[in-house]
């Protein structure tokens, strides 16, 4: 596994440096095969840098051309409170009316594919991002249905309607533990706290992709106190 973590590093390194030369993105590494190739695509860079001793998202999107996909290579050392305000003005961009916009074209997020050592995608819709206080009423309101399941990302640990899980148990406590009818699908949120880093965030979404969970468009984001 250390020699194609290295293999997948090397690889997502020279992705950067054929398109910018001056800095590298260290992607995350998810061990879970994904998207391998899209056709029509420009790139958004989202760096990891330290200022002052604080760690800091820098946004290089010159490669962005609103008439394609959108692909975010995001350093997966950066925390979710520094990448979410990013994915935010991003979504607005690219909602942003124009005579050359496609309907079709999508957002995805790059990762290195441990098992393949190759560079993988994963589809990113349209999220929205809830970051205010109305957050709690919101999933209060959630929990009373109880075809609903709540995912929690605090720091790297994961919780399921509040008990802490193992990512690998993840799916099949999640479908064996709700009470749903036969007309009823599980609706599934996702929250996480600020400090939580790319890495263990996009691992969250892949395996859930993976195991064809599906949760809701809103997702989240708060602080833990």
């Amino acid at each position: 596994m250390a020699i194609r973590k290295t293999i997948v590093m090397i690889c997502s390194m020279l992705l950067f440096f054929i398109g910018c030369q001056k800095k590298e993105v260290q992607l995350p590494l998810i061990d879970i095969p994904g998207i391998s190739e899209i056709q029509n695509h420009s790139s958004i860079w989202v760096f990891m840098e330290t200022k002052n001793g604080k760690i800091i998202a820098d946004l290089n999107k010159g490669n962005k051309i609103l008439n394609t996909h959108w692909i975010y290579n995001i350093d997966r050392r950066l925390p979710m409170k520094e990448v979410v305000p990013v994915l935010i003005a991003m979504q607005e961009n690219k909602n942003k009316d124009s005579m050359h916009k496609k309907g079709d074209m999508n957002s995805y997020f790059s990762y290195a594919d441990t098992k393949s050592s190759t560079i993988s995608l994963l589809l990113f819709p349209q999220t929205n991002f809830i970051t205010n206080d109305t957050a709690n009423n919101v999933m209060k309101e959630f929990r009373v249905n109880t075809c609903t399941a709540i995912i929690e990302l605090v720091t790297d640990d994961i919780k399921l309607n509040g008990k802490r899980q193992a990512l690998t148990d993840l799916a099949s406590n999640l479908k064996k533990g709700q009470q749903c009818t036969d007309e009823e699908k599980l609706r599934v949120m996702l929250m996480f706290d600020e400090d939580t880093s790319y890495q263990d965030y996009l691992e969250l979404k892949v395996y859930l992709h993976a195991n064809d969970i599906h949760c809701e468009s809103a997702e989240y984001f708060h602080t833990v106190k």
